[in-house]
């Protein structure tokens, strides 16, 4: 049996004007399967190069709709590190080896960060042996995937080219052992870039449905969204696939009649069936009363995987506010803090959440436009939950 639950909620009717809608809803790199796949791939041979630059083919038009871009990175390095104590005394030295390599393109940024401490090693005065070291070679990266996505970006579209630019920086720094230290440092990268057009046919999305989430809980699959101002004659109806391809309805959920200035979150409980095995697709279709049909974007559930509550944040990237819902309602005292690539804490908030699942981070300076993580914990049991957050 399937379970319907709705909930309206008052003076939230904010949260729906601040989530930018796309104009695509059933090919998306981060939530959907999509119809087609058009990739393009760039191989880096061993380069000490700090900064390279690529060409990609645009997306033709003509052929469809392009709802998303996808840019995968696998480069590996090694990077070799010198040290040497100029001052005239033996010293003990602890240092710091740093990284960041930054893969850019329209609407992309993709961040790898490599950290490694080596010491404490005491170097003898300069020019008597023993006054120089060398660490490594050591791997960085390692052939980590990088992924980045943009939506259906118009400057992916035409018949020229797309630019893109790789550089590494960083360096080996002193932690402890004073000023009198000389470093040097030669990093060698390699591997591939590979850029994805996804595309179909046009689907109209459904603009007034925002925040889709599904997610595994004990034995069924819960799924969550909010629809702000319903009307009459309204109907949600919930399709899933086994494939991503194929779609069959296997619920309906009638919109609540909602008032003015308000939002309304709908929740749908499905139980799988003895033959759903691995991943399911589930997407909402909406019609009016006129009969207009939209869908929501596509979410992915792994039956096979094992449950963990998770947090998603919206909208992405993010500008002043940062909203974050958690899979399920949350009790207890939270700190919501936002974190860099680096680890460093920019900034961080004090929440109470009481049977609800969502809360916002507003952001009092804005920090460096890239890539950061969204980290909250619960302070009673040190739990933590963390996503990514793009900020522009």
């Amino acid at each position: 049996m399937k379970h319907v639950y709705i909930l309206i909620i008052v003076g939230l009717a904010f949260i729906a004007a601040s989530i930018p809608q796309s104009t695509f809803a059933q090919c998306t790199c981060s939530s959907g399967l999509p119809a087609t796949a058009i990739s393009q791939s760039v191989t880096i041979a061993p380069t000490l190069a700090s900064t390279l630059t690529f060409t990609f083919q645009q997306f033709d038009p003509s052929i469809g709709d392009l709802s998303c871009v996808r840019l995968r990175d696998t480069i590996s390095g090694t990077s070799t590190s010198s040290a040497l104590n100029s001052g005239p005394d033996s010293t003990a030295f602890l240092f710091q080896l740093t990284l960041a390599s930054k893969i850019t393109a329209p609407g992309i940024v993709i961040n790898k960060v490599f950290n490694k401490t080596y010491g404490y090693d005491t170097l003898s005065p300069y020019g008597v042996p023993g006054y120089k070291i060398t660490y490594g070679p050591d791997n960085i990266f390692n052939g980590s995937t990088g992924t980045g996505s943009t939506g259906g970006n118009a400057a992916y579209l035409g018949t020229g080219t797309i630019g893109t630019s790789y550089t590494v920086s960083g360096g080996l720094i002193t932690l402890d052992g004073g000023a009198n230290d000389t470093t040097t440092i030669v990093t060698t990268i390699w591997g591939t870039l590979n850029l994805t057009y996804y595309w179909c046919p046009s689907l109209p999305l459904a603009t007034a449905i925002s925040n889709f989430s599904a997610s595994k809980k004990d034995n069924y699959v819960m799924l969550q969204w909010i629809a702000a101002n319903d009307q009459n004659n309204i109907n949600y109806e919930i399709e899933y696939s086994r494939n991503g391809e194929d779609y069959a309805p296997v619920g309906n959920v009638p919109a609540n009649i909602a008032t003015a200035g308000t939002v309304t979150q709908y929740q749908y409980k499905y139980n799988p069936s003895p033959a759903d095995m691995g991943e399911i697709y589930f997407r909402i279709k909406r019609t009016d009363a006129s009969g207009n049909i939209s869908y929501s974007m596509i979410k992915v559930v792994n039956l096979s995987a094992t449950h963990r509550i998770g947090i998603q944040t919206y909208p992405n990237p993010v500008v002043k506010t940062v909203m974050v819902q958690f899979d399920e309602n949350q009790n207890g005292n939270f700190m919501l803090e936002l974190v860099n690539i680096t680890g460093q804490v920019i900034q961080q908030k004090s929440v109470v959440l009481s049977g609800s699942n969502m809360t916002r981070l507003d952001l009092d300076t804005h920090p460096i436009r890239g890539l950061y993580f969204l980290r909250a914990k619960n302070i009673s049991n040190n739990k933590q939950y963390v996503t990514k957050v793009m900020i522009n």
